[in-house]
């Protein structure tokens, strides 16, 4: 797309601070944005999944509910698409804004391992699957990829994508120190002592469960190629769930300084801006949050108390030097824990929400007798835990597993320490899925809603829970 204003933008967006790559431009219609928004890429191997969310997403656009402006994604060089509806005005604010993404992009720590040839490579993938269905037949090739999507949120981003298999059983000899006067006090162990190397499997506790069962199940290679396709994409993703509020925010904050500093605007562009920009920070519904609205309103509440620390001489820093700083170093979870306030949580009327349960726990759990959601807190604190909660962990609970017997069985535990009791639903069908692959009994402990201790157990006979 050739617009010479994108061209006035992107150099002002340089001049201001922000460091981000190569954008292409391209002008798509609804249904196009609607697909790639279901996809996540423009291009990916084909899923009934993605057409359940093509189809909520056109019907949601056809009826006003909602609207998609623009896609960018993390790529070098980046792709973003405009909505083809876009007046000029809508089309200026998104070139700002997704500079300011691409920014965010290349400059956080989160995106720093992920693959920025990923446009590319998803197509390769889509080759690879489509060339399974012929093969194998789109049943099969479908029935994989069903179980790698009910587990593809498992992994250990922190281990990263890229692994070794676990240590084979060895007993090596290693050269122990021995005290200078052990004799003395009846040590008389031999200075060579013989240690056991991968005498547990797993020898830690195992959080990729999608890398675990890629390398380990029972499946055939183009299986195990299926779930390390799902795997590598996966991990493509989960920087954008982790930074979801402060990536918004970013790209919300510099839209609008961009436009403000932007000479180039007649005086009704600028109303037009601003009703747009407006319309970007609304609060959203009272349920939910406009993740657009929390992470710019808090970036430009640090800015202020630094820029005042900073005047004051108790910062060595000013306020637009600390967004450059959040912004390379911070997630989700960082950046509200660490500057969310008691004050704009009041300015902004942020609350904690719950069930009002007079025959049992208060909480987020509805009780058989209680229907109506109520205003638990609002407190920071408390709100912080609302906010937060559902961002742990990829969104998933911490399943991870601990150990497979001589026998074969697979043990999986859940951490009690987790948000609360899994969906026993959910969890059985995810279960019956492992087992296809694993095809040896699969055992999981778990928890239930008094918080009882339960296992359940996934044989060729099906699901038994016992206490």
């Amino acid at each position: 797309m050739d617009n010479p204003r994108f061209d006035e933008l992107r150099e002002l967006a340089r001049r201001l601070g922000l460091d981000f790559f190569e954008v292409m431009f391209e002008v798509v219609p609804q249904d196009i944005m609607s697909e790639i928004a279901a996809y996540g890429l423009p291009t990916r191997a084909g899923h009934w999944s993605y057409g359940k969310v093509y189809n909520r997403q056109r019907v949601h656009g056809q009826m006003g509910l909602s609207k998609i402006y623009e896609i960018v994604l993390n790529n070098a060089p980046a792709y973003a698409f405009l909505l083809d509806t876009n007046s000029e005005i809508a089309n200026l604010l998104v070139a700002a804004h997704v500079y300011a993404h691409c920014d965010f992009f290349k400059q956080n720590v989160y995106f720093a391992p992920t693959n920025r040839n990923m446009v590319n490579v998803a197509v390769e993938h889509a080759l690879r699957i489509d060339e399974y269905i012929d093969r194998y037949g789109l049943d099969r090739v479908e029935r994989v990829m069903d179980i790698a999507f009910a587990v593809d949120r498992h992994i250990d981003f922190h281990k990263g994508l890229v692994r070794k298999s676990y240590p084979t059983r060895q007993v090596i000899e290693r050269e122990r120190k021995i005290h200078t006067y052990a004799d003395l006090f009846g040590e008389e162990e031999l200075s060579l002592t013989k240690v056991v190397i991968g005498d547990h499997f797993p020898p830690h506790p195992e959080k990729d469960l999608l890398w675990f069962f890629a390398h380990y199940a029972p499946i055939e290679p183009w299986e195990r190629d299926v779930l390390e396709i799902i795997r590598e994409e996966s991990y493509y993703f989960y920087p954008q769930f982790e930074t979801k509020i402060l990536n918004e925010g970013w790209a919300t904050y510099w839209h609008a300084e961009i436009l403000n500093q932007y000479p180039g605007l007649s005086p009704s562009e600028t109303i037009d801006f601003s009703v747009l920009h407006a319309g970007v920070v609304n609060p959203g519904h009272p349920m939910s949050i406009n993740p657009y609205y929390l992470g710019y309103h808090l970036l430009v509440d640090v800015e202020r108390r630094w820029d005042k620390l900073y005047a004051a001489g108790k910062s060595p820093i000013t306020g637009r030097q600390k967004l450059f700083e959040i912004r390379s170093q911070d997630n989700d979870l960082s950046f509200l824990a660490n500057y969310l306030t008691q004050e704009l949580a009041d300015k902004l009327e942020l609350f904690a929400y719950g069930y009002a349960c007079e025959h049992g726990p208060q909480g987020t759990k509805k009780c058989q007798k209680c229907g109506e959601l109520t205003v638990m807190s609002r407190k920071v604190e408390d709100v912080l835990h609302s906010l937060l909660a559902p961002r742990y962990n990829y969104g998933v609970p911490r399943i991870v597993i601990t150990n497979v017997s001589d026998d074969g069985s697979l043990l999986l535990e859940h951490e009690r320490n987790d948000r609360g009791p899994l969906d026993l639903k959910y969890t059985e069908k995810t279960l019956e899925y492992l087992h296809e692959l694993w095809r040896k009994p699969i055992h999981l402990k778990t928890f239930n809603n008094p918080g009882e201790a339960i296992t359940l157990t996934c044989t060729a006979s099906g699901i038994e829970i016992m206490k």
